[in-house]
């Protein structure tokens, strides 16, 4: 039976979208329409540098691969202004990642009917909207565009490779979509590609335009955002008189600076490493199931976005869509899931959508306990939908015949 078009859906996403787009413009003055404003002015900024064949030089705040050009540079084809151009190509990726949501809950590939399926496509419709105007101000639309194909097509492992060798030009984070590909050789596979498009891309970029390399070495200098998870006791002791230090707009974001800002830094970036090899354990130990490949993918990200120095409202622009695509799947047996760790992720995004931009003053500027309340609170969701995705990942996909472990022991079933 062909499947009736989903014009609830449609028409919430319609409304939510259509009020977005008119505090992102302006149109309906809410204040702080610079922080909706900003980023796409640079957009435009850096377009008018690329247009001219080369890249950013010298600009701290240019840290992307070279195909983030295509974004910047495609509200130009239309004949508006560049911020309404904008604004209307990042509605259409929002629009297209919602139809690749629902038609992969209602295709078999997503599983057999076990619940499920439509769950996915409102938690985009409604989580994405949550985070707010932001939404439409940031090119990560684009990119999560790309990433939600890489998860929902039913191509083999070349064509996801591919897709996420072309999702690791625009912005770096969708390599971590390789951690769910369970077999040897489709791991190979997708990753050769993966490695294949990304040279490709940056060498034939930089033979033919200036400075396309520069995003290598970019990050070098950052320091520790303060909405990161690991400033988030610097926030806090700030805003209760606790510490003496301060914050400073740096590499475009607002930077920590005082006593043990610099060594948490450190731990910060040394953490990735450790997150990543926690996943590392799970894949040499775990045993595949139809899932793995979804759930992995959004325990990776949050891991990524977790350990980050930089912990901008945008990102969860990402896991959004990756939970959107978790909750499109459909359960192929009863067992753990990645709901609860879903579930927590839309938390995040409401909590972000209140605290950015509208109580970004007070953690960002003045140490004002309300908002930085409001951050430490967020930061604490993200670390728990991180753990919590990583527990029922590994709970999941045990192997038969495992000692279990501390988590496991609770749910532990007897066998005659």
């Amino acid at each position: 039976m062909r499947r009736r078009p989903p014009w609830l859906l449609l028409l919430v996403w319609t409304a939510t979208r259509g009020a977005l787009l008119l505090v992102a413009t302006q149109t309906i003055p809410t204040g702080h329409g610079e922080a909706f404003s900003n980023d796409v002015t640079l957009y435009r900024d850096w377009s008018d540098v690329l247009a001219e064949g080369e890249f950013p030089a010298g600009d701290e705040k240019w840290q992307y691969p070279p195909f983030a050009a295509l974004p910047l540079l495609a509200p130009r084809l239309l004949p508006l202004d560049y911020h309404v151009a904008f604004s209307l190509l990042a509605l259409l990726c929002d629009l297209a990642i919602l139809l690749l949501l629902w038609r992969f809950s209602a295709s078999r590939s997503s599983g057999p009917r076990h619940g499920g399926g439509r769950t996915g496509p409102w938690a985009w419709t409604v989580g994405a909207a949550l985070l707010g105007p932001v939404l439409l101000a940031r090119y990560d639309l684009m990119v999560t565009l790309v990433a939600v194909l890489a998860l929902t097509t039913s191509a083999g492992p070349a064509v996801r490779g591919t897709l996420i060798g072309v999702g690791l030009l625009v912005k770096a984070w969708p390599v971590a979509l390789l951690a769910g590909l369970r077999r040897w050789r489709e791991l190979l596979t997708a990753s050769g590609l993966t490695l294949v498009v990304a040279v490709a891309g940056c060498g034939v970029t930089a033979l033919v335009v200036p400075h396309a390399l520069d995003f290598l070495t970019a990050q070098e200098e950052r320091g520790l955002q303060i909405e990161s998870l690991a400033a988030t006791p610097f926030a806090l002791a700030r805003a209760l008189g606790w510490w003496d230090g301060y914050t400073t707009y740096k590499h475009g974001a607002m930077e920590v600076v005082g006593p043990g800002a610099n060594a948490t830094a450190l731990l910060s970036l040394a953490a990735t490493p450790v997150a990543l090899a926690l996943v590392g354990v799970w894949w040499l130990r775990a045993a595949p199931s139809p899932r793995s490949y979804h759930d992995a993918a959004l325990t990776t990200v949050l891991f990524l976005v977790a350990t980050s120095r930089v912990l901008s409202p945008q990102y969860l622009v990402w896991v959004v869509g990756i939970a959107a695509v978790i909750l499109s799947v459909r359960r192929d047996r009863p067992g753990p899931t990645q709901r609860p760790a879903a579930l927590l992720v839309l938390v995040a995004a409401l909590l972000t959508g209140i605290m950015y931009p509208w109580m970004e003053l007070d953690y960002s500027w003045t140490g004002a306990l309300p908002g930085t309340l409001v951050l430490v609170v967020r930061n604490l969701v993200v670390l728990a939908a991180a753990v919590t995705s990583y527990v029922q990942l590994w709970r999941a996909t045990r192997k038969p015949g495992r000692v279990r472990g501390v988590w496991d022991l609770q749910t532990a079933v007897p066998t005659a």
